[in-house]
């Protein structure tokens, strides 16, 4: 990952280096939900990891993409069955313009970018069904994000 540039923090490991590994690792995932909790949310897990190097993003550009998740969220679950994924695949799909629309304003670092899109392409594996428990767990995975980066003082 050599367009990441490196920055170490005060427990020693360079942020862009664990970035790397942890794109690498959810690369390798056929679907996201293969990716354990514990793994997602325990301290220095992935979640701690990132959000610590978004320790200077505005929450409010965190909190705007996990209100558009947390909408495709709620829809799932008002459908509550197989089809539920066919009511939310286009908004599910228009998050990755969103994404990228942030990113080229520079309203979010690169690092997240690349952690959202190789997570977003994670999801919409397998049946309906697959993909439904793959979003279920790219929200876990960006609710501890977010509470991280609250941690971590994000403003």
């Amino acid at each position: 990952m050599g367009q990441y540039r490196e920055r170490s923090d005060n427990r020693g490991r360079s942020d862009n280096n664990e970035i790397g590994k942890i794109l690498d690792e959810i690369g390798k995932l056929e679907m996201l939900k293969d990716l354990s909790i514990k793994l997602i949310a325990d301290e220095n897990g992935y979640a701690d990891k990132i959000a610590h190097t978004l320790r200077n993003m505005k929450t409010a550009q965190l909190r705007r993409f996990f209100g558009a998740i947390k909408l495709i969220e709620r829809t799932i679950e008002e459908e509550n069955s197989e089809k539920a994924w066919d009511e939310v695949e286009a908004e599910f799909y228009l998050l990755k313009p969103k994404i990228a629309y942030a990113k080229g304003r520079k309203l979010i670092p690169e690092e997240f970018y690349q952690v959202l899109k190789v997570s977003l392409n994670k999801i919409n594996v397998g049946t309906n069904e697959d993909k439904i428990e793959n979003f279920k767990r790219f929200v876990k995975f960006l609710e501890s994000i977010v509470a991280y980066h609250k941690f971590y003082g994000g403003d």
